[in-house]
């Protein structure tokens, strides 16, 4: 599985723009794998494998203010996050994936 993460963090870290079949297959793979996208239909899926991005943050990072309006969605992989003093952690995947929500209001629609 290791290796399988590798391959998907390559191809996560490429530009969408860059992307080969074989990428977008990997990461199609790997997002279908995961709980929090398991009701998204397959158009959906593959929709979001052409826009998704990877991102790391350091310990302490503030990613969002409350009452902020967000500008992208994440998916917590490693780490925990602290949500109004509540800490959550992971599931079970080893990577950060950022949904970037200004490529769905450009026209990419899921």
């Amino acid at each position: 599985m290791a290796s399988d993460n590798g391959i998907f963090i390559q191809s996560l870290k490429k530009s969408p723009n860059m992307r080969t079949d074989k990428d977008l297959k990997v990461i199609y793979n790997f997002l279908h794998g995961m709980e929090a996208l398991s009701g998204l239909r397959e158009h959906a899926l593959q929709s979001l494998c052409n826009i998704v991005r990877y991102g790391f943050h350091e310990a302490n990072d503030i990613i969002y203010y409350q009452g902020e309006v967000a500008s992208c969605w994440y998916i917590l992989l490693t780490g925990s996050v602290f949500i109004e003093g509540s800490m959550f952690l992971p599931r079970s995947r080893l990577l950060h994936v950022c949904f970037n929500m200004t490529d769905l209001s450009a026209g990419r629609n899921l």
